[in-house]
């Protein structure tokens, strides 16, 4: 009850800053959203804030800053984004990604500022909201298997999230690409094997010279704060996944297409690559 307490006043002390820092008169909404407007943060959370503006000359922006020691991620997208995306017809995967992005956080967030009747409007879309039935095509890949036992591992894990995403398509809920959104996919793993792969990943990562860290980097991180090594694994895979896709630059090809995992293994790759893929998908530790 104390610690419910504690979080209540942090979180208004937050929002008057979110108030008084971000919330200007183009901007039509600011949201909680995330695992704080949801009441299951832990003590590391971070507190993740959407800010929807008519002014936004790019259709995303990201902003980390720490208030009241606490970390925040802000969001800020285009009023004229998030509309046209709830209101387009789907002709990807990667469409149906991105209305569930939007349809989450507007299903799940706490408003903290409003202007006339935009979210009304986008929260009525989201909470009646209907798949398309003839869209579901779009999830319905297969590819050719692969031979390497990695590559196999992935290959079928890839498999169990596409039904995974059938499972969400036909019940009309939001699909994420990500593994840890689907606790169906963890498995028990040990820290020591978690650090190992940490310890290949990061470095690949560093060598692309990003400035900003990738979402999937920041999950692990967390996780690993927090001594969630189940989540921390699958968000090291999800690092991985993305790492190879820049590596081995895939011809046009869905996010999550298994046909991926056949041509990577085609392609002569990096040694500290085949090293990260076998502590990922084989049973070994190093």
């Amino acid at each position: 009850m104390e610690d419910k307490i504690s979080n209540s006043k942090i979180l208004e002390r937050i929002k008057k800053w979110i108030m008084d820092n971000t919330v200007d008169n183009n901007t039509e909404a600011a949201l909680l959203v995330g695992s704080w407007a949801e009441d299951r943060a832990k003590e590391k959370s971070d507190v993740d804030i959407v800010l929807i503006k008519n002014d936004q000359p790019e259709p995303i922006q990201n902003i980390k800053t720490n208030v009241e020691g606490k970390n925040l991620d802000i969001w800020i997208h285009s009023q004229e984004y998030i509309l046209e995306n709830l209101q387009k017809d789907n002709s990807s995967l990667s469409d149906i990604y991105q209305k569930s992005l939007i349809i989450t956080f507007f299903n799940n967030c706490k408003i903290w500022f409003e202007k006339e009747d935009y979210i009304k409007k986008c929260k009525s879309i989201c909470e009646n909201w209907q798949w398309d039935p003839k869209d579901r095509i779009y999830i319905k890949m297969m590819g050719k298997p692969p031979k390497m036992d990695w590559a196999k591992e992935a290959y079928e894990e890839n498999l169990r999230l596409l039904h995974l995403f059938e499972q969400k398509f036909d019940n009309n809920l939001p699909i994420s690409h990500y593994l840890k959104d689907y606790p169906e996919l963890y498995k028990p793993v040990e820290k020591s094997k978690v650090m190992s792969l940490y310890k290949l990943v990061i470095p690949l990562f560093e060598q692309l010279n990003i400035e900003k860290e990738w979402i999937e980097i920041t999950d692990t991180k967390k996780a690993i704060l927090e001594e969630d090594w189940d989540i921390a694994f699958v968000s090291l895979k999800d690092v991985l996944y993305f790492l190879l896709r820049r590596y081995v630059s895939p011809p046009s090809m869905e996010r999550r297409d298994p046909s991926f995992w056949s041509f990577v293994e085609s392609k002569i790759i990096p040694q500290e690559y085949i090293k990260a893929l076998e502590i990922a998908y084989c049973k070994i530790d190093a």
